[in-house]
Parts: structure tokens; C-alpha cells; sequence
């Protein structure tokens, strides 16, 4: 009997059972972005001159030189007498032509480049211990109980012997 009991106490008496969980989450984020602004601008400009003169010239050039003083000469609406009689008439047309034509080309260029990275880390550990109840209180609670109830039951004996 006392080995039944004993035995039963020990069952009691075990700690209560434990199961721990551990999760380990790391996660490892690494990015980069890179942005690339090429603008290119391109101003042309023209100009064009152009210039025409044209020039005339009219001359008249008329020599009357006396040779007789007894004849007339009658030269628009002139009465001349014994003249020699020289006219002249020259007419130049220049033209001076200048188309003139400028180009300007203007070209720019601008380039912009960003590059960004980013780096993100995440540590995390999660432990869950999960346990069940333990009862162990109520056995020895018990135990004290049976324990007195013995001392009780045999105080006479007990006394005798002390």
C-alpha cells in the first residue's frame, strides 16, 4: 500500500507539461531606384537680310560749240545760230542685290541622374510558451491533509513514544 501511494504521489506530483514556440521572422529588403533626366533643347534661329538698290542715272549732256554766226539752230525750242551741235545722253541702271542669310543653332544639354537606395531590415522573434495547468498545489494540499489526518488517527501511539 505505501507503495501504491508513493507511486501515485510521483504521478501527482509531475510538473505540468510546457511547449514553447519560437517563430524567427527576418526579412531583408534592399532596393535601389535610379532616375534619369536627359533633356535636350535645340533653339535655332534664322535671319535672313535682304537689301536691293537699285541706282539710275540719267544725264544729259548737250555742247553747242559756235561755227557760223549766221545760220540758226533750233534745239528744243531754242533758236542757236552757227553751232555745232553735241548731245550726249547716258543712262545707268546699277543693281546691287544682297540676300544675307544667318543660321544660329544653339544646342543644350542637361542631364540629371538620382539614384536612391533603400535598405530595410526586420528582426523579429516571437516566443509563445504555452502551459498547461499545474495542479501540483492541490496535491500537496492533500498530502498535508492525509499527512494530518494519520498524526490524528495515531496521536496516542505518537505520544506514548515521546
Amino acid at each position: 500500500m505505501k507503495k501504491f501511494i508513493l507511486l501515485f504521489l510521483i504521478i501527482l506530483t509531475s510538473c505540468a507539461s510546457r511547449n514553447v514556440q519560437i517563430d524567427k521572422l527576418n526579412i531583408k529588403k534592399d532596393s535601389t531606384a535610379t532616375t534619369e533626366v536627359k533633356v535636350i533643347t535645340v533653339e535655332a534661329k534664322q535671319k535672313t537680310d535682304s537689301t536691293n538698290i537699285v541706282t539710275t542715272t540719267d544725264s544729259n549732256e548737250i555742247t553747242i560749240t559756235p561755227i557760223d554766226t549766221c545760220k540758226e539752230i533750233i534745239v528744243e525750242g531754242k533758236v542757236y545760230k552757227n553751232v555745232v551741235l553735241k548731245i550726249k545722253k547716258n543712262k545707268t541702271n546699277t543693281l546691287y542685290t544682297n540676300n544675307k542669310k544667318e543660321s544660329e543653332t544653339k544646342r543644350i544639354d542637361s542631364a540629371a541622374t538620382s539614384k536612391v537606395i533603400k535598405k530595410e531590415v526586420v528582426d523579429s522573434k516571437l516566443k509563445t510558451i504555452d502551459k498547461k495547468a499545474n495542479y501540483c498545489w492541490i496535491i500537496w494540499l492533500l498530502l498535508l491533509i492525509l499527512i494530518l489526518y494519520l498524526l490524528w488517527r495515531n496521536r496516542l501511539r505518537l505520544l506514548s513514544v515521546l
